[in-house]
């Protein structure tokens, strides 16, 4: 080690850096107590058939009786439904019927399912019923719609995701669901990616503060457990293919791709879903390392880990790491999986049986799983109340509900261009063409009423689209459909409706999609749609771009001609109103980029790159410019202005545990009243891994009139300047650091004032 420095592997301090909001120690004991011993009592009376049927989870439509199922009444096989209950022991169900409830339908089936399981079994035990509630609870119909995660991290808004995790709790309750298969918490490095719109974009920041708040608000009311998914590594495929390999190494997915989990772990989160890919040709789900030494080790997690759908299977199909289907049951068990959504047939449960029986498998290995199972189901209240709570109906799809998804619209729509054409003047003439128009679908996206949220005949009735609201806001629209997102339409018509108008909003983007439906291999926008943008263009009419997309789709042939440009993520239910508000200067627009909006197919260096990813074709040795995105993250125009002055740092010189404070002037210099997203960032000038060339460690979003200022006040602990050296622990190097506000930069030390430090460890960042 070189004498002029000194490394500090980071100790734990997450009591000391997180707020205690806890009640006092002897109210937690007492029903902890009780929840023991009713876990023990069963534990101790179970069968080993039991016990493993309790680690089996069965997808519904399993038991679905056949023919077409209503909405208001989901009609189950009961035989099918008794086998696997009374005879087979499945502790768990999953999934929808195929096409979206209403809260009463939720409310019959869970009935049904839970008369059996409460009525008819020996040992009484509910069933625990799982959903993918992932932007709202987007299986029941009726239900309060919220931008998908990437748009909700465009809000930089922590109280926003709190309160959305908030009404998809009270929800789920309403419908009688208590497990959640949300938040996701992937990072998004890989904007191919189709699940990219579900992340909280490519800085793990971002989804360390918005995924916190967001099990925070879920698990609030006690009613519902959150399954953080999907762990680990599964945002930044190779490929960019949905479950295929990231190639990554496990420095740098401590680095990136573990910290929002940690996080979430540290607020209380009740299970964790595993990635159903691999991490440099390791499955996840075969990874004690990941699954038992990290998760249960490092970060401390007690909770339940459950596979993703029919995962162990494929740890034989697929990933070939298992030469039997026993075999791959025995490797995921012993790596630390407590349930497998196994999810068609029982063959997961007798391959169990027969390793526990044959010694394999201990007995005390089962138990450990089953404990938890049967402590999450106590914990949810479910011995006590396993029926949905007709009373709790009163708080599902409530105004204040459909405002805050309204308001989760507005704070995420981002303007990235503005050449002196926002806002449109009120009656404005203008045209509005494009195939995402008039799209319900594609302001949802996935895991909407169906799983590819494709199917508009399942949506409520009366939900304006962006062409719809954009007709509520100007008497003279024109609308030339364009109906298909990879088909040319009838240019001439769309030309000829560019006469008279004062501006073209041309709404492009993508259709819904959800999981490896999704895949592509080119991010560029389809010709056709780019030929439409070009042809509007090319009459010489002021044109707006109008992005409703779930990842980043380019548009660099059309960029440069387009006097706005408006990113609109998939923004749910309110989302046309939202666009038609910031086009009209109804809503002055605060969204800012979450993540790097590449211009060119292979150009995908994310915003926290090193000085030597900048580096040009040919360059003698210095960096040029290579990192050239068409946005960059945090990126985002208003209608105002805002001015920074007075960055300040709390001490030129600090200790290797003493974190640092800074504080920064924001004026709102323009006319209006607005929203700024104030965005900090660190960088560390020199250290013995190549720096990144700057970090997000810290944000806050600040509401101004105008002439009115706020000074804002961060502070950054020592974990926020360390960094994860090559042996996998946090990193705290002396040095010089910089902290960037706008254009804003001040510069501090960090010095070994020769005291020991205790700093957070890398996993719990």
């Amino acid at each position: 080690m070189k004498i002029h420095r000194r490394s500090v592997v980071l100790a734990a301090l997450a009591a000391v850096a997180l707020p205690c909001t806890r009640a006092p120690l002897a109210a937690q004991q007492a029903p902890a107590r009780a929840v023991r011993a009713r876990v023990d009592s069963l534990l101790a009376r179970m069968t080993l058939e039991e016990k493993v049927g309790q680690m089996t989870q069965i997808d519904l439509p399993n038991f679905l009786a056949a023919g077409a199922q209503s909405p208001d009444s989901v009609r189950l096989d009961l035989q099918k439904l008794r086998t696997g209950i009374v005879q087979r022991h499945i502790g768990s169900i999953l999934n929808s019927p195929g096409s979206a409830p209403t809260v009463k339908g939720w409310n019959g089936l869970i009935r049904q399912i839970q008369d059996v399981a409460t009525r008819e079994t020996r040992l009484r035990i509910p069933v625990l019923y799982g959903v993918d509630a992932v932007h709202g609870v987007n299986y029941t119909v009726d239900a309060t719609i919220f931008p998908q995660n990437i748009g909700m991290a465009a809000t930089f808004d922590s109280a926003l995701a709190r309160r959305e995790g908030e009404i998809v709790a009270a929800e789920l309750t309403a419908a009688g669901t208590p497990w959640n298969f949300a938040p996701v918490l992937d990072v998004g490095r890989q904007p191919l990616w189709p699940r990219f719109y579900e992340t909280l974009g490519e800085e793990p920041f971002i989804g360390r503060r918005l995924g916190r708040a967001q099990v925070e608000g879920m698990q609030a009311s006690g009613h519902v457990a959150v399954s953080l998914k999907h762990y680990l590594g599964y945002g930044g495929p190779a490929s960019g293919h949905d479950r295929t390999p990231a190639l990554i190494s496990r420095r740098m997915v401590r680095e990136l791709y573990l910290p929002p989990f940690a996080e979430a772990v540290r607020a209380g989160a009740k299970t964790v879903m595993v990635n159903s890919s691999e991490i440099d040709g390791e499955a996840l789900h075969a990874s004690r390392y990941w699954l038992t030494d990290v998760l249960r080790g490092e970060l401390g997690f007690q909770g339940v880990i459950v596979t993703d759908y029919q995962d162990i299977i494929y740890l034989h199909t697929r990933h070939h790491v298992a030469a039997t289907l026993k075999d791959a049951v025995r490797i995921a068990v012993q790596a630390g999986v407590d349930m497998s959504m196994t999810p068609n047939d029982y063959q997961f449960a007798d391959d169990l049986l027969q390793l526990v029986r044959e010694g394999t498998i201990p007995v005390s290995r089962i138990d450990q799983s089953v404990r938890r199972i049967l402590t999450l189901k106590a914990e949810l209240g479910l011995f006590d109340r396993p029926y949905p709570d007709p009373a709790a109906r009163a708080g599902f799809a409530t105004a204040g509900a459909r405002e805050a998804a309204a308001q989760a619209a507005r704070e995420s729509i981002t303007l990235l261009k503005n050449d002196s054409v926002l806002p449109l003047r009120p009656g404005a003439r203008v045209l509005v063409t494009g195939p995402a128009a008039n799209s319900l679908t594609a302001l949802n996206g996935g895991w909407t009423y169906v799983w590819q949220g494709n199917d508009a005949s399942r949506f409520p009735a009366g939900v304006p689209t962006i062409l719809d609201a954009i007709r509520k806001q100007s008497a003279d629209v024109r609308y030339v459909p364009d109906s298909s997102f990879t088909e040319l339409g009838d240019m001439a018509a769309v030309t000829r409706a560019t006469a008279g108008a004062d501006a073209a909003i041309v709404v492009l983007g993508e259709d819904a999609y959800a999981e490896g439906v999704g895949n592509i291999d080119d991010l560029t926008l389809p010709e056709s749609q780019l030929m439409l943008a070009e042809a509007v263009q090319a009459t010489g009419i002021p044109t707006i771009l109008v992005l409703v997309e779930g990842r980043p789709r380019l548009i660099e042939r059309v960029a440069g001609r387009a006097r706005g440009i408006v990113m609109a993520y998939w923004p749910g239910m309110q989302g046309g109103t939202a666009v038609a508000d910031v086009l009209f200067g109804r809503v002055n627009p605060s969204g800012r980029l979450p993540f790097t909006y590449p211009r060119r197919p292979n150009a995908l260096t994310t915003y926290d790159h090193r000085f030597t990813e900048e580096l040009s074709t040919g360059d003698g040795g210095g960096a040029t410019g290579g990192f050239d995105p068409q946005f960059q993250l945090g990126e985002g125009l208003s209608y105002t202005t805002f001015a920074y002055s007075d960055l300040k740092l709390g001490a030129d010189t600090v200790g290797l545990a003493d974190g640092v404070s800074a504080q920064v002037t924001v004026r709102n210099t323009g006319a209006r009243a607005g929203d700024d997203v104030v965005l900090l960032f660190t960088h560390q000038q020199y250290g013995s891994l190549t720096p990144a060339v700057r970090r997000l460690r810290g944000f806050q979003r600040v509401a101004l009139a105008p002439g009115e200022s706020r000074t804002l006040r961060f502070a950054l602990a020592p974990e926020d300047l360390a960094f994860v050296g090559q042996d996998g622990h946090p990193v705290l190097e002396p040095g010089a650091f910089d902290i960037m506000v706008g254009s804003l930069k001040a510069t501090f030390q960090v010095v070994n004032r020769g005291r020991s430090a205790a700093v957070r460890a890398a996993p719990q960042r």
